[in-house]
């Protein structure tokens, strides 16, 4: 008798997929440059008293990929990121984005989406908590991991 259900839900299932092209992109308008993106959030953040700095582009392997960072007071870093990300919200046009996982805070704006992980308790032994917050757009791609070549041979002494 099983074998009979599922070759009835095989059959009622076996249209194929009609192929509509790719998805479209999850914003609308014009992409905000990384630039924008980490000036945007940092000032947003600034203003509720967190100064965050973008870290160097060659620490991370992607593309499109920016890392905001600081060291924050343990027993009030939750409460600022908290207070941070609404005033991204709120004067910055960002939106709320489904956060990937409990504890996390997750913003979008336009092809870029920004997440942190909250400190919670366990950060509250320690003086400073490190803050940091994650912003990768649509589209992000692997950097090359061949190294640059010269392009011309160096000049030889006569």
């Amino acid at each position: 008798m099983p074998a009979v259900l599922v070759m009835v839900a095989v059959t009622a299932c076996g249209t194929p997929l009609q192929d509509l092209g790719p998805l479209p992109p999850r914003y609308s308008g014009p992409p905000l440059a990384a630039d924008e993106a980490v000036a945007d959030l940092t000032a947003a953040m600034a203003e509720e008293g967190v100064t965050v700095r973008r870290m160097p582009q060659n620490t991370s392997p992607i593309e499109c990929h920016e890392i905001l960072g600081a060291e924050y007071p343990s027993a009030t870093a939750d409460a600022a990121l908290r207070s941070g990300f609404a005033r991204a919200r709120s004067g910055h046009g960002w939106k709320d984005s489904r956060s990937p996982a409990e504890g996390t805070l997750s913003l979008r704006k336009a092809n870029w989406t920004a997440t942190t992980s909250l400190t919670g308790s366990a950060a509250a032994e320690f003086p400073t908590a490190q803050v940091v917050i994650t912003l990768l757009c649509d589209g992000a791609h692997s950097k090359s991991q061949t190294p640059a070549t010269p392009s011309a041979e160096p000049p030889t002494a006569d």
